[in-house]
């Protein structure tokens, strides 16, 4: 069995954590935070898993909150007209489950449990590459599943994966309290050269059913808060009143919305990236980047924490298959590069589709789904497993058969600009 190292205790790096001591490793994580600490600190996202990634957490013993949070069951998407009013609804007749929790929660309660079960778990500030070469000598295999500070630089962006060279959104969420805990689905409106306002249950480090709302602003429109230097409460009774110009007659018990704290809202930017996998400290030691540290992705379309959750587990597969021998950069390369080529790519294709304007046959399949029934399980799915929007979604060659095999009646498809 290997010596492995994992920096970073997020939801990547302490889930494959786990699996790894299932498989007989020896697990070092290094965290730059207690566990209290962790707790403590302020939001750091409004990560949410769909079904796979929790069958994933479930099968190690790791879905804690199962009994006492409530389970978002189904995703909605909602197309917006000039107006306000709802111009397209699209939701499946089946809804699928997904789970959001605070990640303050979860990953401190993670990291104590990983310590538990076997792990060695050092609470080390590594900033620098520096700093990471001085305490990971002797390790078989160290992966770098956290791209804070300036550990992101060991590992360079990758132009031909990466879909966007600045951000397309800037980003505003809250974490709320007195909004609609009994509501299970998920909702993402669409307001077409404004941005999204996506609204999800989530259950908080205090232990309280609530709701994350996440406004993401194409920059210099009504949804962009960026430039407003406002409290946290300031900034949600900002928003509560720009959806109510926005959106009026919907959403109304949102202003009935609350904060539980100064440290449940978050603000900011960021670039959907990919970068080249291998870092080579000074030392020459090389090292493989997980998560976050390798592809970053805008919250809009959920894939972050279940891209992460679903490399880690096929990091741990690999590395079974890969055990008593050395763990090279072409391997680390090829390893990342399968799971690009099996998941990883379709998950930034989601990513980067929402985020840019729906093309004609894109159009065409938003419309149906408004109508057909299949064609809505069919386009949901696709959040749930991006792998199931290709290539009948972004390809026009495939769409309109595809509509078809789905009962959308060819009267109705002459109508679109299939």
């Amino acid at each position: 069995m290997a010596n492995i190292a994992i920096v970073g205790a997020g939801q990547a790096g302490l889930f494959l954590g786990f699996g790894l001591l299932e498989d007989g490793h020896e697990v070092t994580l290094f965290s730059d935070q207690t566990p209290e600490g962790i707790l403590k600190g302020r939001l750091p996202s409004g990560m949410g898993l769909f079904e796979d990634a929790v069958k994933k957490e479930a099968a190690l013993g790791l879905t804690f909150w199962e009994d006492v949070m409530t389970r978002g069951e189904g995703a909605i998407l909602e197309l917006i007209n000039p107006d306000g009013s709802v111009g397209l609804h699209i939701a499946p007749p089946v809804p699928r489950p997904h789970r959001g929790v605070d990640q303050r929660l979860k990953n401190s309660r993670w990291l104590q449990e990983l310590e538990c079960r076997g792990a060695s778990v050092r609470v080390v500030p590594l900033a620098s590459p520096e700093e990471l070469d001085a305490h990971v000598a002797g390790f078989d295999l160290v992966l770098i599943a956290t791209g804070k500070g300036s550990l992101s630089n060991l590992f360079s962006r990758d132009p031909q994966r990466s879909p966007f060279d600045k951000p397309q959104r800037h980003i505003t969420g809250f974490l709320v309290n007195n909004f609609r805990p009994e509501v299970r689905s998920g909702t993402i409106r669409v307001l077409p050269g404004l941005g999204e306002v996506v609204i999800t249950p989530f259950y908080s480090r205090e232990n309280r059913k609530g709701r994350f709302l996440l406004i993401e602003g194409i920059p210099g429109g009504p949804l962009d808060y960026l430039p407003r230097k406002l409290s946290g409460r300031e900034l949600l009774e900002e928003c509560q009143r720009t959806v109510r110009k926005l959106l009026p007659g919907q959403l109304e018990d949102l202003q009935e919305a609350e904060l539980s704290s100064e440290q449940c809202w978050l603000r900011g930017t960021l670039t959907p990236t990919v970068r080249y996998p291998v870092g080579r400290l000074a030392s020459g030691k090389v090292v493989l980047g997980l998560g976050d540290a390798v592809m970053l992705h805008d919250p809009l379309a959920a894939q972050g924490g279940n891209n992460a959750t679903h490399m880690a587990d096929f990091y741990r597969s690999r590395i079974r298959e890969h055990a008593g021998r050395p763990f090279t950069a072409e391997w680390m390369q090829q390893t990342f590069d399968d799971f690009w080529h099996v998941y990883g790519q379709y998950a930034m294709g989601v990513t980067a589709g929402l985020l840019m304007p729906p093309a004609p046959h894109q159009q065409a399949v938003l419309a149906a789904a408004h109508h057909v029934p299949a064609v809505a399980s069919a386009l949901i799915d696709g959040l749930y497993d991006p792998r199931a929007l290709f290539p009948w979604f972004v390809d026009p060659a495939f769409t309109r058969e595809s509509l078809l095999s789905k009962g959308v009646p060819p009267a109705l498809l002459e109508q679109l600009p299939v």
